[in-house]
């Protein structure tokens, strides 16, 4: 009858042994949640911003907006509190700002609209001029 139980608790101890590294393996990323909003800019503050940078400020997490001005941040730490910001330029002269933004694991926050004073320049290749000649590594 010992015996019995001594193998049972040590098929049981053996059992949860396998399960905890589940757990203490699981997605890290679960801990995160996702903010949308839009960016506007102009003297009205109603023409969308497109391609400006927003970030979450002290983190990784970064998009640009798209051609109507809205953002998808996807991957911000839950339970944290950050500043959002829309950069409309490389030298970040022109930005704006929503302080004290905090999200949940696995919520979509919606935090509205983010109006920058002037829009944003796009950043456009230089163009080729045509009497130089094209220059394609061949030495």
């Amino acid at each position: 009858m010992h015996t019995l139980f001594v193998r049972a608790a040590s098929l049981a101890i053996l059992a949860g042994g396998l399960l905890m590294p589940v757990s203490a393996l699981a997605d890290p990323t679960s801990d995160t949640g996702t903010l949308v909003g839009a960016v506007t800019c102009g003297p009205d503050e109603d023409a969308p911003a497109s391609h400006i940078v927003v970030s979450a400020s002290g983190t990784q997490v970064q998009t640009v907006t798209d051609s109507t001005g809205k953002f998808m941040l996807v991957g911000v730490p839950a339970g944290q509190t950050f500043r959002i910001e829309a950069i409309a330029d490389p030298e970040a002269s022109v930005t704006t700002s929503r302080f004290n933004v905090s999200v949940q694991s696995g919520e979509t926050l919606d935090i509205g609209s983010m109006d920058l004073a002037v829009c944003g320049q796009p950043v456009t290749p230089a163009p080729v001029q045509d009497d130089q000649p094209a220059d394609f590594g061949q030495g």
